[in-house]
């Protein structure tokens, strides 16, 4: 039932009226009041955020899942070919390790960006622990990647080369999970004081 003297029809308001979705966008000029004075960016990555401020939130979230996937796709792929001796498990496990390497640096500068324009006033010893822990998964990453490379059978004839080959892989999921998890204390932060 509508309320007395609102004769709009609900389609016709906007997302700040109806409270659905976030806060109204500004368009033009107005956008550029949303980016906080204080950000640290050099000014070409100002003027991008400024002619398209959505991005201020959306890419870090949708970047970052890519990594955390491929990065667990590469272990789980490896432990599959290990178990069942098919090499398109193997092929497919080196195929995902390079999505990773590939997306990550992708994922560390947006991290940052949005370290910079969202979270400028937050504690930073997550960012620390992020940004460190990030480094070492592309070290990693990479490093498997050149080696599998260089040596296609490294998984195939096992040997103890294999072995080191096989932790750098699982410590990859740890890896994500240590990132994902610090980065998910912005976004969902733990309740204190509750008993």
């Amino acid at each position: 039932m509508a309320r007395p003297g609102k004769e709009e029809r609900l389609d016709e308001q906007s997302p700040s009226e109806t409270r659905a979705g976030s806060r109204p966008q500004p368009k033009g000029e107005k956008a550029e009041s949303f980016i906080p004075s204080e950000i640290d960016l050099p000014e070409p990555f100002l003027r991008v955020l400024r002619r398209y401020p959505s991005l201020q939130r959306h890419p870090h979230p949708f970047v970052v899942h890519f990594p955390v996937v491929f990065a667990l796709a590469a272990a789980f792929f490896s432990l599959l070919y290990l178990g069942t001796g098919v090499i398109s498990f193997d092929t497919t496990a080196f195929h995902c390790l390079g999505a990773a390497v590939l997306t990550i640096p992708l994922t560390m500068v947006t991290g940052e960006i949005s370290r910079r324009v969202n979270y400028a006033q937050e504690p930073k010893q997550a960012f620390l622990i992020e940004r460190r822990y990030s480094r070492l998964l592309l070290a990693l990453s990479s490093v498997a990647f050149v080696w599998r490379w260089l040596d296609p059978a490294i998984l195939r004839n096992f040997r103890w080369t294999s072995l080191v080959y096989l932790l750098i892989l699982l410590t990859l999921p740890v890896l994500v999970t240590i990132i994902s998890y610090f980065g998910g204390l912005l976004t969902f932060p733990l309740e204190k004081g509750e008993d």
